[in-house]
């Protein structure tokens, strides 16, 4: 079990370390106050190659409260806008991590399949935190209308 643990971590670390040059697009790059959330609409042409480490969309998110305001719950959903035949299958993941100052980080990895929606929500009880995910398309088998449009909202909740 420790093995699988440190194995994720390292692939994790791996993806965003390569991708991270990603985050510089204008949109990537969000800070959040408590209280705030926002959408983003992004486009996937591909499946995700291993090999390569590409195509992934990455996003950081930088919570800031402040001594009387903390931050609260943090939710992200991905759902994807995607157009497939009957009987295709188009699975999706979001892989990260998201870490409250002075807490412990909690590392994200869902995947499901379209028309359904993946939403993960972390708690954060800090006055600033940072959240660093990317989404990626996992497999496609079947008939698909790439590219594939997908809108991911981020959501951060007074901290009580």
């Amino acid at each position: 079990m420790e093995k699988r643990g440190r194995v994720k971590s390292a692939v994790v670390t791996l993806i965003f370390a390569l991708s991270l040059a990603g985050t510089a697009q204008a949109g990537s790059l969000l800070t959040l106050s408590p209280g705030e959330g926002t959408v983003r609409e992004f486009m996937l042409y591909d499946e995700f190659d291993s090999r390569r480490l590409r195509p992934i969309e990455t996003f950081m998110v930088i919570g800031t409260g402040d001594n009387e305001t903390k931050m609260g719950d943090v939710t992200i959903t991905l759902k994807p806008t995607v157009t497939k035949d009957f009987g295709a299958v188009f699975e999706f993941s979001l892989i990260g991590l998201a870490y409250p100052l002075g807490g412990k980080p909690t590392f994200i990895s869902m995947k499901t399949a379209a028309p359904l929606s993946i939403t993960k929500t972390v708690k954060m009880s800090a006055a600033y935190g940072l959240v660093l995910v990317g989404a990626y398309i996992k497999n496609i088998d079947g008939d698909v209308l790439l590219p594939a449009q997908f809108s991911i909202t981020f959501s951060w909740a007074v901290g009580k």
